[in-house]
């Protein structure tokens, strides 16, 4: 397909991925601005949303797919196409919106500026490294942005609207003299939530007063029409949950970034008497980088956060011991000890185990393995749908806005032309439609990604489609070699991995070529036998 004439004023918004037939993931917009002077002469500015992975549990030959980065960034060394972004803006610090970051800079590309609150900067940060990212040439400059700020970016004034999701969490109001266009990123409503800022109707109110030519608007939930539970109900129903647990280890298993929940299991464990113990390293450095953030986790349970080995001389039923692996990921702390891993911790008989997040399709069946496994050792395992079923109440609910918080998005904003769902499955960008008509307003529903919509004063009219192809990542096997630490810094245990990177069609099914910029940088050299090391 040709690419679209974007030359016109107004605003130009392309999902690059998010809107797939095979599930949510890769999450990525490019926007256009285009303005005019006072002389009437064009200017360009460009910007791009999000930088995601869409992980693939399932096994198959890829790990995870993102979008290609061949018309969005520089090679590094090369001067800018007129394609490259002038800057990189993240809504929040999930993987499926950040985790290609570091997959784009192996490949050898150059990032933009990156714009984002505090939390998500420190997450950047951490993902980099992980990756053995650490020279500063690769990296790119990050600058953070306060809750509520509004930068002038790219041709246009962009703010960073706070939202319930995770700590840093924002939405985008991209405002020119020609259109202003409200992206979600990943929100809901619950006044609840102990951590960051939250978010404002009043707020959003006024910003719809204001003008909103278009709504680009999370879909995940918006079919879900059952009653929502915030987290303070979570919290005491957690609260009863471990109160009955007397002479009985709790173990509790969480995303690594559902710092919330953290803070609403250490405040069950509190109010039973228990100290809150934290395992896994993952978890230790995001609340470490939430605290940089400014988010103190000890602060809102009212009490102090525990180290596993600090807390190797605690009853068991002193302690409430959180951890990953919610999502059954591999290497996370449940999984290792469902596997019997060395190092994990123990469940046995005298355990009960907490997981305090429905597992989404992609990771159903590892989810189901692990909880099997879990069982076979003698724990009472307590999954979200068992906790219900014995009559605790709800112990999750949707980081993402169900029909109930869609309503309220659209009542509040009220956009003068149209609601475009993103982030989701061809049947929740149709259900977020039918809300929008539901309240009289024009969705335009674009169940794949590719397509090109200007928006102004005159309203909002596809013009163009482009294919989009997705890079598949594999991990090879392989590890890099990680430069010596300086004095004092220790050394990782193990060098980062390296991806092989193949170009795939638009849907992710059809392979169009191997090896794309594969890694070219030093390899691990083996340590030789340790007979050979004794010769």
């Amino acid at each position: 397909m040709e690419a679209a004439d974007r030359r016109q004023t107004g605003i130009y918004w392309q999902s690059r991925m998010g809107n797939n037939a095979d599930g949510i993931g890769g999450n990525c917009h490019r926007y256009d601005i285009v303005t005019s002077d006072s002389q009437g002469r064009p200017a360009t500015g460009r910007l791009v949303v999000d930088y995601g992975i869409k992980i693939h549990n399932g096994g198959g030959a890829y790990d995870c797919s993102f979008p290609s980065p061949e018309e969005l960034f520089a090679k590094r060394g090369q001067p800018d196409p007129d394609h490259a972004p002038d800057a990189l803006l993240l809504t929040h610090s999930h993987e499926d919106h950040l985790g290609a970051l570091k997959h784009a800079i192996d490949m050898g590309y150059r990032l933009p500026p990156i714009h984002c609150t505090p939390f998500t900067a420190e997450l950047v940060k951490k993902s980099l490294a992980g990756a053995g990212i650490i020279e500063p040439d690769r990296r790119p400059e990050i600058h953070t942005v306060k809750p509520g700020e509004t930068v002038r970016v790219g041709g246009a004034e962009v703010t960073f609207v706070p939202v319930d999701h995770l700590p840093g969490a924002s939405a985008l109001l991209i405002r020119t003299r020609e259109a202003a266009v409200f992206h979600t990123g990943d929100y809901k409503f619950d006044a609840t939530m102990a951590l960051g800022d939250r978010a404002d109707p009043e707020l959003l109110r006024r910003i719809g007063k204001q003008g909103v030519d278009m709504v680009v608007s999370d879909s995940t939930s918006a079919g879900d029409e059952r009653p929502k539970a915030t987290e303070r109900e979570i919290g005491k129903h957690l609260e009863t949950i471990v109160a009955r647990q007397k002479g009985r280890a709790v173990v509790a298993g969480v995303l690594g970034t559902q710092l919330d929940r953290v803070v609403s299991l250490g405040r069950a464990a509190k109010a039973s008497g228990r100290s809150l113990v934290v395992s896994g390293a993952s978890l230790v450095q995001n609340i470490q980088a939430a605290e940089r953030a400014g988010h103190s986790l000890e602060k809102a349970i009212g009490s102090p956060i525990l180290l596993a080995k600090d807390a190797r001389a605690l009853p068991a039923d002193k302690a409430l011991v959180v951890t990953t692996g919610a999502f059954a990921q591999p290497n996370a702390g449940l999984t290792r000890s469902a596997e019997h891993l060395p190092g994990a911790l123990y469940i046995g008989r005298d355990t009960t185990v907490i997981i305090p997040q429905r597992a989404i399709p992609p990771v159903a069946e590892a989810h189901r393995t692990m909880v099997k496994r879990l069982e076979a050792t003698g724990a009472q395992v307590i999954t979200t749908e068992r906790a219900e079923e014995m009559g605790y109440g709800a112990i999750h609910q949707s980081g993402h806005a169900i029909a109930a918080d869609t309503r309220l998005l659209y009542t509040l904003l009220k956009p003068r032309h149209v609601v475009s769902p993103m982030h989701g499955a061809p049947g929740q960008i149709e259900a977020n439609g039918e809300i929008a008509r539901s309240l009289g307003l024009k969705p335009l529903i674009l169940r794949e990604n590719g397509a090109v919509v200007r928006i102004n004063e005159g309203g909002a009219e596809i013009v163009g489609r482009e294919d989009l192809p997705r890079i598949g990542a594999h991990e090879t096997g392989d590890l890099k070699q990680l430069p010596r630490a300086r004095p004092g810094e220790g050394r990782r245990p193990r060098p980062p991995a390296i991806y092989r990177y193949d170009r795939l069609d638009t849907t992710g099914e059809a392979l169009l070529s191997r090896n794309v910029d594969a890694y070219h940088g030093p390899a691990r050299v083996p340590r030789p036998p340790r007979d050979a090391q004794a010769r």
